[in-house]
């Protein structure tokens, strides 16, 4: 099916005007977990296995995807006022949380009573409440349509619109998979279906994605807020104590490159634009982490044995390391503080 290209111009135009004005729920009771009525299951899974397969990958895709969603002043305002990720030790434990949630999304069923549904359920849950508290505070503030639809394409966006750059090995059907179980999750954490940034089509997804890239997240990432670098900053301190390899300049550097920001090229092979390089105003250690990053997304993530090498121990720090004996963060915040919980 052929991309609709007005369609696409005409949804960001609607995310910008009519998707700002609603919150994601008016009313924190009222609301209801359910399959959307397009559900498909194989599709669901197939997502599913897609994430695993890729999963060294994918996490680098959402994590920048977050720095990038960051940049954003709506949701930004919205994160400052709850006061849950402004300290190492509140980003830590706010992001590990996120980390745990999606976790649960992409590896259980999406039934009643699993706890990929219970996490669902408490998730929008505080999304709504949160937003309700900041709109008191501030009318102006709210976690709305819009920002929930930018919010998804923070987890998979940039795998979309970029894959060579995240080692992502991928058959169109995976990506359509992809896309459905973000759809599909989108939907069930209250995004209306006129304002989710999935649809049933690849490429007039491909084309909604390509729009909020361009025309929302890299100009905000070509002239950030004070807040914004305190915030991002925060984050990669915080969560620092889950993977050493988080280093702040590489990873803004990797979050520039992959939303196209000019002057970040990096390879002999990459076209110029004329900018100055970026990566080469980098101090040693800053140098040295994006050398071994940009090695492992865009070299050895397409080579069979390394990506399941990478993805055995992304497995292995998130599920066990982190989950049981997250060493790092009781030296660094304590035991207490060190274990995240998913449910309370």
């Amino acid at each position: 099916m052929a991309a609709d290209k007005p369609a696409a111009t005409n949804y960001i135009a609607t995310l910008l005007n009519d998707a700002a004005t609603i919150p994601i729920d008016a009313d924190v009771n009222t609301y209801e977990i359910h399959h959307p009525p397009w559900f498909d299951e194989n599709k669901f899974k197939r997502g599913q296995k897609f994430y695993h397969a890729n999963l060294t990958g994918a996490i680098n895709g959402a994590l920048t995807g977050l720095i990038s969603i960051l940049a954003i002043p709506s949701i930004l305002d919205v994160l400052i006022f709850t006061g849950q990720s402004s300290t190492p030790v509140t980003a830590f434990k706010r992001y590990v949380l996120t980390i745990l949630h999606t976790l649960n999304w992409y590896s259980h069923d999406l039934k009643p009573g699993t706890d990929s549904w219970k996490s669902l359920a408490y998730v929008r849950r505080i999304h709504a409440s949160s937003g309700k508290a900041a709109n008191r505070k501030d009318p102006k503030m709210m976690v709305s349509q819009k920002d929930m639809a930018i919010t998804q394409f923070g987890f998979l966006g940039f795998v979309i619109l970029n894959p060579q750059k995240l080692g992502i090995q991928y058959v169109r059907e995976d990506f359509e998979g992809f896309i459905h179980f973000w759809r599909t999750i989108g939907y069930m954490l209250g995004i209306e279906d006129r304002f989710n940034l999935c649809t049933d089509n690849l490429e007039t997804t491909r084309q909604q994605m390509q729009l909020v890239n361009d025309q929302l997240l890299r100009p905000a990432l070509q002239s950030p807020s004070s807040d914004f670098v305190f915030m991002t900053k925060t984050m990669i301190d915080g969560l620092w104590a889950f993977s050493n390899f988080l280093e702040y300049d590489a990873y803004m550097f990797l979050t520039r490159r992959i939303c196209n920001v000019p002057g970040h090229y990096y390879w002999d092979s990459d076209e110029r634009d004329g900018s100055p390089a970026v990566y080469k105003q980098l101090g040693w250690h800053s140098r040295f982490m994006l050398a071994f990053l940009m090695t492992v997304n865009e070299v050895l993530l397409f080579i069979a044995p390394f990506r399941w090498w990478f993805n055995l121990q992304t497995v292995i720090n998130t599920k066990i390391v982190n989950r049981y004996f997250p060493v790092l963060a009781m030296i660094k915040y304590g035991i207490k503080n060190a274990y995240v919980r998913v449910f309370y």
